[in-house]
């Protein structure tokens, strides 16, 4: 193993023969945080979680170093690396942490030519989050069916009206996308909204971490499909 990276669907080893000189891993966002100091008061004011109601993240920032291991010739390597990764925003997958994806600006920082072989240095400017590369659809998840416990997959059936409980293990909230067969409500944090047959979005459906019950109202089949975003 290479412990290699798949850049927008390239794998950088099998397209360029670039070999990590380390594990390859990708540096925690920083938290913005927000102090005042208070005079006469022990400590201070500590508004960080304020505005989001849990703290807000920077971006990822870091760097890889590579060597160059290629049957190509020095130049034509640096060439297709310099046109694909320079400056372009793409998405990354580790080899060592594959059921996720994240997203952001790459750069290539230096490259060093030597006697045997060559080093090149790529920068990265990540978003915060990760996500993960498969739909909840996709996988063995499971509703919780809230009362009987009995398990059932993603798509189910509504017949008068039916609660869920969509567990969400991510730590940002996601917005799911909810496909129904037919037109019917739904109930969530003290609030009905109106589902149409087809696909339906809504920013106050939004999945918050841990149990989310919500109570569906009508006749047809419903399908919810989402990310977990996560750190």
């Amino acid at each position: 193993m290479y412990h290699s990276i798949v850049i927008s669907g390239k794998d950088i080893f099998k397209e360029w023969g670039l070999v990590p000189t380390s594990r390859p891993v990708i540096n925690p966002p920083a938290v913005k945080t927000t102090y005042v100091d208070v005079p006469a008061m022990d400590g201070g004011l500590d508004y960080t979680d304020v505005l989001l109601g849990r703290p807000a993240y920077g971006y990822r920032e870091g760097s890889w170093e590579f060597a160059v291991r290629s049957r190509r010739s020095w130049s034509e390597v640096y060439t297709s690396v310099m046109n694909y990764l320079h400056g372009v925003k793409h998405s990354i997958v580790l080899e060592d942490d594959p059921d996720y994806y994240y997203t952001g600006r790459l750069t290539v920082n230096a490259w060093k030519s030597e006697k045997e072989y060559s080093l090149i240095a790529i920068d990265y400017k990540l978003d915060p989050f990760k996500k993960r590369l498969s739909e909840n659809d996709e996988e063995d998840w499971l509703w919780d069916d809230l009362f009987n416990k009995t398990i059932r997959y993603g798509t189910f059936q509504v017949s008068g009206q039916k609660y869920r409980n969509v567990l969400y293990n991510g730590i940002r909230p996601t917005v799911p996308l909810i496909t129904c067969s037919a037109a019917m409500t739904v109930e969530y944090n003290g609030s009905s909204f109106t589902l149409v047959p087809g696909d339906n979005t809504n920013n106050n459906l939004a999945l918050q971490q841990g149990d989310n019950i919500m109570l569906f109202k009508g006749n047809g089949i419903v399908t919810m499909r989402y990310r977990e975003v996560t750190l």
